[in-house]
């Protein structure tokens, strides 16, 4: 059996205000239920990401924005902020004491966190991406880690967004720069079964 010490497995945003809203988000839900739990037994390092809203003056004007077309009012006290009903993770996904939960503010993972640095101290080059949003956030953190030196993977059916075209969009732009696999073959891969 593959050790995978120089692979990770980030759960992007599997929050209450941000995970249901996909439209396959029944389907991500179990595939990502899979992934961690196979990340897990083959002690590769499951982070989560966990979206915390600045308080309302700090956020930025983009964000201010998005939330308004999203028809979320950004001064409404706390929304996403850190306790807000919103800003747990869903029912049946929770970090354990092994795993490591990072808040983040953007839609990439390296901007604002000590992600980077994570992943170097732990001879991580592989990053396993699940979660949601495909096209902001996940395209996000895979650019930018690309960018970095990482080798993004995308978890092609365990990666959601609102809209299901806008969805399938990023990932055919991204089959097209990076890796993109179903989670059958990312488990394989992670039990050492694809070497």
């Amino acid at each position: 059996m593959s050790s995978n010490t120089d692979t990770c497995l980030i759960v992007w945003d599997i929050q209450r205000g941000i995970a249901p809203n996909a439209f396959n988000y029944t389907q991500i839900l179990q595939n990502i239920r899979l992934l961690i739990e196979a990340a897990r037994s083959a002690r590769v390092p499951v982070i989560f990401s966990q979206h915390t809203s600045l308080p309302y003056p700090y956020i930025s004007e983009y964000f201010k924005e998005s939330m308004r077309r999203r028809g979320v009012d950004p001064s409404r006290s706390n929304y996403m902020g850190e306790g807000s009903p919103e800003w747990g993770f869903v029912e049946g996904i929770t970090p354990t004491p092994d795993d490591l939960t990072i808040k983040k503010h953007t839609p990439s993972f390296f901007v604002g966190t000590y992600l980077e640095q994570i992943l170097r101290n732990r001879g991580v080059s592989k990053m396993l991406l699940c979660g949601v949003a495909t096209v902001a956030s996940i395209a996000g953190t895979a650019w930018h880690g690309a960018a970095l030196g990482f080798i993004p993977i995308i978890m092609e059916d365990a990666v959601g967004g609102r809209a299901q075209e806008t969805h399938k969009t990023a990932l055919k732009v991204m089959r097209n720069i990076f890796t993109v696999v179903k989670t059958t073959d990312a488990i394989k891969m992670l039990k050492g079964e694809n070497q």
